[in-house]
């Protein structure tokens, strides 16, 4: 996101160093088709805008429409990739807000091969947008993780105090099984915006709930790490990472590095007002967490702004972090994972205002 309002997509081959001037090297967006939610994956772009799903390609130093599928009335909750030519997405109607759609695209030839509404338990009567907050496929079988919410007026909107798990068999989209959970809630959060969950080396499947106020804003219960082993698809009763405990804030997204570690994006509740300043304060922090030892260590890091950023991307032993800090330095952190050491790599230049992602394009 640029300082003029605009959105650029710039690429380059390294990360490690250098400087880009995004308006001189980038690509506009039009504002039309995209914004921080589009789906990076294989060379190609998607979205959902105007009633169709769309793919773009790069051609000549534009995004340009190869394909578009109709998907009127709808809006992506969470999506997953079954192999590199496979897109499951979770919508929900942008009327209600309560009737979740699923549907399997194969995104080489473009088209829908399987197209299902999912009936989940009618929602309470005092909450009745669902939120769908994780998609998983488990042990043979699909995980979905969601709650119930509810607008309290035109600014403002909470969470019921519960987190639902649906699990369902991956073909036929039938529930078999739904757990409760209230130690929190809000699990997850849109994935095509951040990250908030991942699979281990073992097969392991963790998720974050976001009760903050940027995502649940259910500010009594906490954020927190929940497991589903590898041998089960059934959360954890016994774990329970309780990470608002830890530095007394909520945070949101999470991304894994491997051997039981992961980086989270913590924010600083003395720093800010209320949400309408959320989002321009500089005070989100990160830090790694040990999953076994269920610890947290903050990286010595510049405080970040911007509420919810795909901003970490892990690649070779590495973990690059995006930040837009107070000095108005829009740069590219690396952890190294392995020594520990923090070091800077590519800076994009001031006419920069957020990076709100980072992903890899190939």
């Amino acid at each position: 996101m640029n300082k003029n309002l605009g959105n650029t997509i710039v690429t380059t081959n390294s990360i490690d160093s250098g400087t880009i001037n995004i308006l001189k090297d980038g690509i506009d967006l039009p504002t039309q088709y995209f914004d921080r939610s589009i789906i990076v994956h294989n060379g190609f772009f998607y979205h959902i805008k105007s009633g169709k799903f769309i793919k773009f390609e790069m051609q000549e130093s534009a995004l340009t429409e190869i394909a578009a599928i109709p998907m009127s009335n709808q809006h992506i909750e969470n999506m997953n990739w079954q192999g590199k030519d496979t897109l499951l997405l979770f919508t929900l109607d942008n009327k209600t807000y309560s009737k979740l759609h699923y549907y399997k695209i194969d995104v080489k030839k473009f088209e829908i091969i399987q197209k299902e509404e999912i009936h989940l338990p009618v929602a309470p009567i005092k909450f009745p947008i669902v939120s769908i907050g994780f998609s998983t496929l488990h042990q043979n079988n699909l995980i979905l993780g969601y709650t119930y919410n509810k607008v309290i007026n035109e600014t403002d909107f909470t969470t019921i105090d519960t987190m639902y798990f649906a699990t369902l068999d991956p073909q036929t989209l039938k529930i078999k099984s739904i757990q409760k959970d209230n130690r929190s809630t809000y699990p997850g959060g849109v994935n095509t915006v951040q990250s908030y969950s991942f699979h281990d080396e073992r097969g392991n499947f963790y998720f974050m709930s976001c009760p903050g106020i940027a995502l649940g804003n259910n500010l009594s219960k906490p954020t927190a790490i929940f497991k589903i082993p590898n041998n089960t698809t059934t959360v954890d009763s016994s774990y329970f990472f309780n990470l608002t405990a830890t530095n007394q804030n909520h945070a949101y997204g999470m991304w894994y590095l491997g051997n039981n570690e992961a980086i989270i994006r913590s924010e600083r509740k003395d720093l800010y007002n209320d949400f309408s300043d959320h989002h321009s304060t500089y005070q989100f922090e990160y830090y790694v967490v040990d999953l076994l030892k269920q610890t947290a260590t903050k990286l010595t890091l510049p405080y970040d702004k911007g509420t919810r950023k795909e901003s970490v991307l892990v690649e070779n032993g590495k973990a690059y972090i995006t930040i837009d800090d107070k000095d108005d330095n829009h740069q590219v952190w690396i952890y190294n994972i392995q020594t520990k050491k923090i070091s800077t790599g590519l800076k994009l230049d001031k006419e920069t205002d957020f990076i709100v992602r980072i992903d890899k394009l190939n």
